[in-house]
């Protein structure tokens, strides 16, 4: 009986409170009667309880689907095509980028913005979204073995099965050292790795977003895992500008975090390289694959004027975004900045 209660929840989520009740009378009949066919946690998770119990005070603009079950960001972000108007731009190496001034709202410069191209780890830009838009951060998750899937060549933070982390020290794997093991075990550990990639997907519709589809919360290549530049530009901006933590994180250089009961001490060095190549820069997110090449979504703030790079595909990354951003702060009437920095050496990552 409590097997087809639990099957026609799945099948029919809406109805998920008639069922709940009809589950909790199913549980005290079956007491005494040796161990039932479910756990309570397959229960508790069947109903929704788990994402339930972590989860945060919606925000302004945010609205669950009835689909994936989570909460997504409802926002609109209009970019208004400035490119005309904002010739000579400086040549970069990358396959398809943008250029926008955030806080005018304009497209300074784009190549193939639209295009789909394999995001590597800026994919995480949109895990981390869900995540922060759904799940409290001091939420506490245990790491089970069905999180740690990583191939030995992945990115990781050396999480182990037993282990316990709270939402807010994943996401500093995720944001700082692009860690798979973090990315991965933040979904399967919250509401699962299907509701949590299908929230990711809503969640760039909600953004008015199209050139996007995620088969995971990590990046690495896969035919039916793309996104585009000017989808990129938006989902930065949205975390950016929504969430004290993720603009926290990704301008965070090095953290170090002691042992707790749960996990042992650990350091972390953001692996993006715009920070210290360009002093403006602010974060965001960089990644790496052998299918999409180096990635680059990078924010940086001179005098109260702000801009964001999305560069897919470029050797160069670092020098580029760094011409790029100068170029556009030069629109804004800004002078430019003394000798750069030497651009560090690019290494690999996924």
């Amino acid at each position: 009986m409590l097997t087809s209660l639990l099957r026609l929840i799945r099948r029919f989520p809406r109805a998920s409170l008639v069922c709940g009740l009809a589950v909790a009378a199913a549980l005290v009949i079956n007491a005494g009667q040796g161990p039932p066919p479910w756990s309570v946690q397959q229960v508790r998770r069947a109903l929704g309880v788990a994402a339930a119990s972590t989860s945060k005070p919606a925000a302004a603009g945010a609205a669950v689907s009835e689909t994936s079950g989570l909460r997504v960001l409802h926002r609109h972000i209009a970019l208004d095509d400035r490119t005309v108007a904002h010739p000579g731009a400086p040549a970069v190496t990358a396959a398809t980028g943008i250029l926008i001034d955030p806080d005018a709202g304009e497209i300074l410069w784009a190549k193939d913005a639209h295009a789909a191209r394999a995001p590597a780890s800026t994919t995480k830009i949109v895990s981390s979204l869900v995540a922060l838009e759904n799940f409290a951060p001091d939420t506490v998750l245990t790491v089970t073995r069905s999180a740690l899937v990583q191939a030995p060549d992945e990115t990781m933070m050396g999480i182990e099965v037993g282990d316990r982390y709270t939402v807010a020290e994943l996401l500093q794997g995720m944001l700082l050292v692009s860690a798979n093991d973090a990315a991965t075990t933040l979904a399967t550990e919250t509401v699962g790795m299907r509701r949590f990639v299908l929230a990711m997907n809503e969640q760039m519709a909600a953004l008015g977003l199209h050139d996007s589809h995620f088969v995971t919360p990590v990046g690495l290549d896969d035919p039916q895992h793309y996104s585009s530049a000017y989808d990129l530009a938006v989902a930065g901006l949205a975390a950016y500008d929504g969430f004290d933590l993720f603009r926290s994180l990704v301008g965070t250089r090095d953290l170090d975090v002691p042992a707790t009961g749960g996990h042992n001490a650990y350091r972390l060095r953001n692996i993006s390289r715009i920070l210290s190549a360009y002093p403006p820069a602010t974060g965001i997110k960089s990644g790496y694959t052998g299918g999409a090449g180096y990635c680059l979504v990078a924010m940086a703030e001179r005098d109260g004027h702000r801009m964001l790079a999305v560069l897919l595909d470029d050797g160069h990354m670092v020098s580029d975004a760094r011409a790029l951003m100068e170029w556009g702060f030069m629109q804004e009437g800004l002078g430019p900045l003394p000798t750069p920095t030497p651009v560090p050496t690019l290494r690999p990552h996924r």
